[in-house]
C-alpha cells in the first residue's frame, strides 16, 4: 500500500517487516528496535495524547533528543490527528516559550535532559500541559491505539520553524501530503532499500534531520542515531561498527570530517567498508571541499542537495555521475518538482541570466503559521519564491548565484557573498569562512570575512588577501579579515551570518 500519511512510514513497514531493524541509538541506555516495537511506542503515545484530550488539529510540541522518545512522540502526535511541533533541543526558556506561544500548542511532551529549560518555562506556560514522552513499548498496538481522529493528506502534519539563520524563523506549515510527496521521491532518487542503515547525525527537529527519519523507515531500513559528532572519531566508530550504509550533513559536518577526523584516512585504509553515498543540503558546500569529499570517499556516491524548510525539505539534487563536471551546481529538480528562474516581473530568464529561483510540487508548504502577509510575499503565482538568486545553464542545471540578501552592493558593483567565501575556501589552510557587508557611507557595503583556520597559527590575515588577489577582483576582496577560532552555528551546523552582523553592530 502506499502510503499517504507520514506516519504510515512507520506504520506499513511495521507490517510488512515487523522484526526488521528500525532503530539503533547509542546513548547512554541506547536501543535496538524492531519496527513493531517503534510502532508501539509510537502508538503508546498516541493513547498517553488521547488521555489529555488531544483532539485533530491541536498543536502538540516535542521537545527531545534524537532517539526513541522523540520519534514515538513524532509519529504518535501524527496518528493522534494533531499537528506537530518539533522544538529545537537548543531552546533558552524565551525562545521556547515563543515557539510553543506561538504554535498554540495545547501539549509539550518532552525527553530527558530538559529540567532546567523547562522550569524557568512553566510558569508562562500556564495553559500548557507539559508532560514526559511515555513510549511504553509492548504497551498497545498501532491498530487499538485510541485517536482522535485520522487526518487526510491535506491537513496539516506538522508546523516547523525555520532555521532563522538568515533572519526571523518562520512557522512552516507542512500537510501530510508536502511531506508524503517528497519523501517519496527522496526514496526514488537515492534508490534506498531496506538494507540502508542510515547514520543520522543531524537533529530531527531541523527538517534535513526528520528527512532522513522519513526515508529511511520508508524504504524499511535502520535509522542509527548518532548524537555525538562533537567527537566526529566516535560517531566514525558508529558508522563502522554498525555497518551504516549512508551519512547526511550540512557543509560544516564534511568540513569537520575533512578537517578535523580521521575520515579520509580510514577511507584511504580501505575501512568504513560499509559506506555507499553520502548527501550534502543545508547550504552551499564550497566547490574546494566538494572535491575534498568527493576524491575521499570514490567510488562512493555524493549527492549533493538542495532544499527548504518550506519545501518539505527537497528541491533539487545532482545525479552523482554528472557531479564532477558540475561541482558548485545545484543539479536539476527532484522528481516531482519544477524549478524556474525568473525576473522582477515573473518572466522566465534565458539561459545563464540571473534571476530569482522559483519552486512548483506537492511538496510546497500550505504557508507560514499565523502570517499571512509574508506567505502571501513567499506563495504565488509561480510557486514559492525560494529568496535565492540563480541561474539555469544549457544543459539545465541550476548554479546558486546567493541569496538575495546576500548579495552585497560595493561600490557601485553588485557583489555576492557566496563567490568570496567559495574563493577563501580554496586556501589549504582554511577550514570555514562567512563573509557579511557592513553599512559604509562611500561603498555601500564593506566586506568582512570571518575565517576559521583549520589549525591555530596556520594562517595570516595578510596572506589570505594576497592569496584572494589572484582570484578575485580588487573589490570583491574584503577588506577585514577576522580570523577566529569558531563561527556561530545554530543545532543543525548552519553558520549564523545574523549573530556576526549582531556582534559587530553591537
Amino acid at each position: 500500500m502506499t502510503p499517504t500519511l507520514v506516519h504510515h512510514f512507520l506504520t506499513q513497514s511495521a507490517a510488512r517487516t515487523p522484526d526488521s531493524a528500525a532503530l539503533v541509538t547509542h546513548d547512554p541506555g541506547g536501543v535496538r528496535l524492531g519496527y513493531a516495537q517503534v510502532a508501539d511506542a509510537a502508538a503508546a503515545v498516541t493513547a498517553q495524547l488521547a488521555s489529555l484530550g488531544v483532539a485533530k488539529g491541536d498543536r502538540v510540541a516535542i521537545l527531545a533528543h534524537n532517539g526513541l522518545e522523540w520519534i514515538a512522540a513524532w509519529f504518535g502526535a501524527l496518528a493522534a490527528g494533531a499537528i506537530a511541533v518539533p522544538l529545537n533541543t537548543a531552546a533558552d526558556p524565551h525562545s521556547l516559550v515563543h515557539y510553543v506561544t506561538d504554535a498554540g500548542a495545547r501539549v509539550l511532551l518532552h525527553g530527558p535532559r530538559f529540567d532546567r529549560v523547562l522550569n524557568a518555562a512553566r510558569p508562562l506556560l500556564a495553559d500548557v500541559a507539559i508532560h514526559p514522552v511515555r513510549p511504553e513499548r509492548g504497551a498497545v498496538h498501532p491498530a487499538r491505539a485510541a485517536s482522535a481522529g485520522e487526518p487526510e493528506a491535506k491537513d496539516p502534519a506538522a508546523i516547523i520553524y525555520t532555521s532563522g539563520s538568515t533572519g526571523r524563523p518562520r512557522g512552516a506549515v507542512l500537510t501530510h501530503g508536502n511531506i508524503v510527496a517528497n519523501v517519496r521521491s527522496i526514496v526514488s532518487y537515492l534508490e534506498l532499500t531496506p538494507a540502508d542503515r542510515t547514520l543520522v547525525l543531524l537533529p530531527f527537529y531541523y527538517v534535513y534531520g526528520l528527512s532522513l527519519l522519513h526515508m529511511t523507515f520508508a524504504a524499511g531500513g535502520t535509522v542509527v542515531v548518532e548524537n555525538r559528532f562533537q567527537y566526529p572519531n566516535v560517531a566514525l566508530d558508529t558508522l563502522e561498527r554498525e555497518r551504516c550504509t549512508g551519512v547526511a550533513g550540512v557543509p560544516s559536518t564534511y568540513a569537520i570530517l575533512m578537517n578535523r577526523s580521521t575520515f579520509a584516512d580510514r577511507l584511504a585504509r580501505g575501512e568504513l567498508t560499509s559506506l555507499a553515498w553520502a548527501t550534502q543540503a543545508g547550504g552551499g558546500m564550497s566547490p574546494a571541499l566538494t572535491r575534498q569529499v568527493m576524491s575521499a570517499i570514490a567510488p562512493r556516491r555524493l549527492v549533493v542537495m538542495y532544499g527548504a524548510t518550506e519545501a518539505s525539505a527537497r528541491l533539487s539534487y545532482v545525479p552523482p555521475a554528472e557531479l564532477p563536471e558540475c561541482v558548485g551546481s545545484i543539479g536539476r529538480a527532484i522528481p516531482g518538482v519544477e524549478l524556474t528562474v525568473r525576473r522582477p516581473d515573473g518572466a522566465p530568464c534565458d539561459v545563464d541570466e540571473v534571476g530569482e529561483l522559483f519552486a512548483r510540487g506537492a511538496n510546497i508548504m500550505q504557508g507560514y503559521w499565523h502570517d499571512p502577509d509574508e506567505t502571501a510575499r513567499v506563495l504565488g503565482p509561480h510557486g514559492y519564491r525560494t529568496g535565492d538568486l540563480a541561474r539555469q545553464d544549457a544543459a539545465g542545471r541550476f548554479w546558486l548565484v546567493g541569496r538575495a540578501r546576500d548579495m552585497l552592493k560595493v561600490g557601485g558593483h553588485r557583489v555576492a557573498a557566496r563567490e568570496i567565501e567559495d574563493a577563501i575556501l580554496e586556501h589549504p589552510a582554511v577550514h570555514e569562512c562567512a563573509v557579511i557587508g557592513l553599512p559604509d557611507e562611500l561603498l555601500g557595503d564593506r566586506l568582512r570575512a570571518f575565517v576559521v583556520p583549520k589549525t591555530p597559527g596556520a594562517l595570516d590575515a595578510n596572506a589570505l588577501g594576497q592569496f584572494l588577489k589572484e582570484r578575485l577582483p580588487t573589490y570583491k576582496i574584503p577588506g577585514d579579515i577576522d580570523l577566529r577560532d569558531a563561527l556561530p552555528k545554530n543545532e543543525s551546523g548552519k553558520i549564523m551570518k545574523e549573530a556576526l552582523r549582531a556582534e559587530v553592530a553591537g
